[in-house]
């Protein structure tokens, strides 16, 4: 009896949808004749094909009487159900040669197989690009005689657009790896071979051939120079190296002399998926004409490109293999196309414990798990992708579909081999984050602008250095705000993005919002164009140079001030010079030379660890009189701070008073003393303090005024007053040398 919803033939049953229209359908009208009528064989291809979710579709006979399954009436579009027991070359007319030439092959016993075939199609009454990968092969009667074809059609349009995408933005990356502004280059394994570099690596290193090469071997000159150890220990230890101003002897130009250069670079390791160092990203920035002339004269923009060209972001066309495995017997149909797949040669014979053999440690038992667990819901058909390896070590990922019928007895499916996809998504994946690790950690952020719509959108890093939150996106013209109105006119306006004139590298200052800082930024454009080649989007990097900035102007300043303080210290030991040979002889004059250059350098000591702001009045003195140093000699007094000037002068004076004591006065016995002291008080003048400073001898023999007026006279009454901005007063008392110093206080007058 037939039961109403189910085709009346049992080869129709579990077929779906279309098997219910075959089953209404009158054949008796085509040259297969009545379904009653229908063979083995036809009845047969037809169960397996109405049972694969792959899109099938039959041909019979000459005319090619189109049988196909519901995974196929949906490729077919609008053209289903018309195309059901039609004529292929009558059912598409648009490509009837194209099918008139597959007749005429398989029905001779031939085979075809197209990979990502273009056709056009009217599947919805519109022309329609459609890619496609077709296998035909022939089905045979009991004779072995070919009486139709059979026709697997997996549409791959989307994967081809997407390759043609995926390929479009890898060309893109390369061009802005190309032309960034620093230099890089990709170096691979311990021996640091070179893989890629750009134009600017070329110029750094004289335009030589060096891909492929290990770099000791590319770049011999550099040999002694840190390098080479460098990247060695980079690759060993897995840290990044991070250096500023370094120089390198180079070859610029084949068979020239080496060139001095100075370069900023960064060796940023590589890893693979598993954390191993594989390769070392060199990135960095020719900083010579900054060096030299103490001020930035170039953009150091810094770049990340794509790094490894061996990545794959194509999938190869995908092989499909239908299976019949029976449940009761244990037996699965022959099938070479399923033979390969597992790598069986085509005329084994194989049983379920063979395929099993092929599964990953561990797979066998999760497969089983997953059937269970569909079952238990009552679910017939299972889709699922096992990880398989071969006995040579072959890796292999395939996608099961499986689909029980006959009442549980048969299980019918197809395995589509995916190794290559998963292949590629796992380099890209590892890829995309190596990209994403370089950008950290050369602190570069990307961007892109819709020309139209004015809409940016950037990494996260880009908004970070732009004082932003995350956001997924941002208007141009919120941007412009925040650039500081005197560089208006270096950044772009709506009519150069327009016309495409924007400037390509620029520089310029911001005010965060987040923190209100002024912040320097570096920013490099390129344009892409439409068909009419007018511009529509704007591809950029950014970074923060700020740092940099900052760091030249200080190199600068601290440049200008060392030439201001030799030029000072050369002019006081002239001075020195000049009055210390003066009317003296030689050996006298060599040695007071000598003592008051040994007073200049003592202080200039003293200065320099303090980096030339102040010094302590006691820390100078001591250190003076270092030569004079005896208990009966005493220095005491509240904490006073001198600028360079005034310790140097200080220490040249009271290493004449130190010399004079020695010689004649109360440190040439052995029963004399020298006390100096010194306080802050009040001044006299009735604004703020004054110091008092005295040097003051006693017990030693009787003195009196020199008969004429010194060097070191001249030194401690006029220098040191003009130095101080005070008065000094000499006395000489019967036993022993008095000096008093008053002047405004240092703290409370410039130094």
């Amino acid at each position: 009896m037939k039961i109403d919803g189910a085709p009346p033939h049992g080869f129709l049953a579990g077929g779906g949808k279309i098997a219910e229209l075959i089953a209404a359908f009158d054949w008796s009208e085509t040259p297969l004749g009545a379904i009653e009528t229908w063979s083995p064989t036809l009845q047969t291809s037809v169960s397996i094909a109405l049972r694969s979710p792959v899109p099938i579709v039959m041909l019979w006979g000459a005319d090619g009487i189109m049988i196909y399954n519901d995974a196929y009436s949906e490729f077919a579009g609008k053209r289903h159900p018309q195309l059901l027991g039609s004529k292929v070359v009558e059912g598409w007319p648009e490509v009837a040669d194209f099918n008139a030439h597959v007749m005429q092959v398989v029905l001779a016993g031939g085979t075809l197989q197209f990979a990502d075939q273009e056709l056009t199609l009217y599947r919805h009454g519109v022309a329609e690009r459609v890619w496609m990968n077709l296998d035909y092969s022939p089905i045979v009667d009991d004779t072995g005689t070919p009486v139709a074809v059979i026709a697997i059609v997996v549409e791959t349009t989307a994967k081809v657009t997407a390759e043609a995408w995926l390929s479009s933005e890898r060309e893109r990356l390369r061009q802005m790896f190309e032309q960034a502004p620093g230099f890089m280059a990709m170096l691979d394994g311990p021996q640091h071979v070179f893989e890629l570099t750009n134009a600017a690596y070329m110029q750094l290193v004289g335009h030589r051939n060096v891909l492929g090469m290990p770099i000791r071997e590319a770049l011999p000159e550099i040999a002694g120079q840190g390098f080479y150890e460098l990247l060695d220990t980079v690759y060993a230890s897995g840290e990044p190296f991070i250096g500023r101003g370094i120089k390198a002897d180079i070859q610029r130009e084949p068979g020239a002399e080496l060139e001095a250069r100075v370069v900023d670079l960064i060796y940023q390791p590589v890893r693979d998926p598993a954390g191993k160092v594989t390769g070392i990203f060199v990135q960095g920035t020719d900083v010579t004409d900054a060096h030299l002339a103490r001020e930035a004269e170039r953009d150091t923009l810094l770049q990340l490109a794509e790094s490894d060209t061996r990545l794959h972001l194509a999938m190869e066309t995908a092989q499909f293999a239908v299976w019949d495995y029976d449940l009761v017997n244990g037996t699965v149909s022959p099938s070479p196309m399923l033979n390969r797949l597992y790598g069986f040669p085509d005329d084994a014979v194989l049983t379920p414990a063979d395929f099993r053999s092929r599964y990953a440690p561990g797979e066998a038992d999760r497969l089983a798990r997953i059937g269970d667990a569909a079952r238990s819901r009552g679910e017939t058909e299972v889709e699922v992708e096992a990880h398989h390896i071969w006995p040579d070590g072959t890796e292999k990922w395939l996608l099961i579909r499986a689909q029980i019928v006959d009442q549980g007895r048969r299980a019918l499916g197809v395995v589509i081999d995916t190794t290559r996809r998963n292949q590629a998504e796992r380099e890209l994946v590892a890829s995309e984050r190596r990209f994403r690790l370089s950008q950290q950690a050369a602190g570069i952020a990307s961007l892109e602008l819709d020309i139209a719509t004015g809409t940016v959108v950037g990494s996260e890093h880009f908004w970070e250095i732009w004082g932003l939150g995350p956001r997924p996106s941002v208007s141009i013209a919120e941007l412009e705000k925040i650039v500081l109105p005197e560089f208006a006119n270096v950044r772009s306006t709506p009519q150069t993005r327009r016309d495409g004139t924007a400037p390509p590298n620029v520089e310029y200052r911001i005010r965060r919002p987040d923190t209100g800082e002024i912040r320097w930024l570096s920013r490099h454009i390129e344009f892409v164009h439409d068909a009419q080649g007018k511009p529509i989007k704007m591809f950029g990097i950014m970074q923060d140079i700020t740092e940099r900035k900052e760091a030249a102007a200080r190199q600068d300043l601290l440049t200008h001030e060392l030439e201001h303080r030799i030029k000072n210290i050369l002019a006081m030991v002239s001075a020195i010079a000049s009055q210390t040979l003066r009317n003296t002889d030689l050996e006298t004059a060599a040695a007071n030379f000598g003592e008051r250059l040994r007073a200049v350098s003592t202080a200039h000591d003293i200065m320099t660890r303090t980096r030339w702001t102040t010094a302590g009045m006691e820390e100078v003195l001591r250190s003076a009189l270092a030569p004079f140093a005896t208990d009966r000699m005493t220095i005491s007094g509240e904490p006073v701070s001198l600028g360079p000037k005034m310790a140097l002068t200080l220490a040249l004076a009271v290493n004449e008073l130190g010399t004079n004591a020695v010689k004649y006065g109360a440190l040439s016995n052995d029963s004399g003393r020298v006390d100096i002291a010194w306080t802050l008080r009040p001044s006299a003048k009735g604004e703020g303090r004054e110091l008092v400073w005295s040097w003051v001898e006693r017990g030693g023999p009787p003195v009196s005024p020199p008969s004429r007026r010194g060097f070191g006279r001249f030194l401690i009454e006029r220098v040191l007053a003009a130095d101080f901005d005070g008065t000094v007063k000499l006395e000489y008392a019967f036993d022993g040398l008095e000096c008093t110093l008053v002047a405004p206080a240092p703290e409370e007058r410039a130094s």
